[in-house]
């Protein structure tokens, strides 16, 4: 499980609002609005480069896929990189990262996507991580790690002429 509560109060506002789209049905980028935080939560199933099982139930068995190929850790990060690079969220929240292989598995995120945060579960085979854009938010308190569960609280990183928010 992974929670994150985002927490945003404007001058206009004293309401938080909160938009949720359970699935993107086709790979579109998030709009980017200076006062508020757009969050991505994504399931990477596990399969990485150490802890190597695969979840063939994703396929279609009647397709013919080159499994030895498409199922590679190298071919599912590309994946998973094209798509958070596409929709270009502040903040990523990940599902089933493992903590054997975490650093190599997601250093795309710091290293190519600009993700300098990062926080990921304690315990467990299967973990949930936080990846943010410090130049964007900043965590509100520490992170909670409780019940195979990682809170994450943020605030907004705003210019001085913003400092009400």
């Amino acid at each position: 499980h992974h929670t994150s509560y985002i927490i945003h109060h404007t001058s206009y506002s004293h309401h938080t609002m909160v938009v949720v789209t359970k699935h993107l049905l086709s790979p579109a980028a998030l709009p980017s609005i200076p006062d508020h935080l757009s969050v991505l939560s994504y399931n990477v199933l596990l399969p990485n480069s150490s802890d190597g099982w695969w979840n063939y139930k994703m396929y279609d068995p009647t397709q013919s896929y080159d499994i030895d190929s498409i199922s590679t850790w190298d071919y599912r990060r590309d994946l998973i990189k094209k798509r958070i690079e596409l929709i270009n969220p502040d903040i990523v929240c990940m599902q089933e990262v493992s903590p054997i292989s975490f650093e190599d598995d997601f250093a795309f995120m710091k290293e190519e996507l600009g993700y300098d945060g990062v926080e990921m579960f304690k315990r467990g085979r299967f973990r949930p991580a936080t990846f943010w854009r410090s130049s964007k938010c900043k965590l509100a308190s520490p992170p909670v790690h409780k019940d195979r569960t990682l809170l994450t609280a943020f605030r907004l990183d705003l210019p001085q002429d913003h400092s009400h928010c």
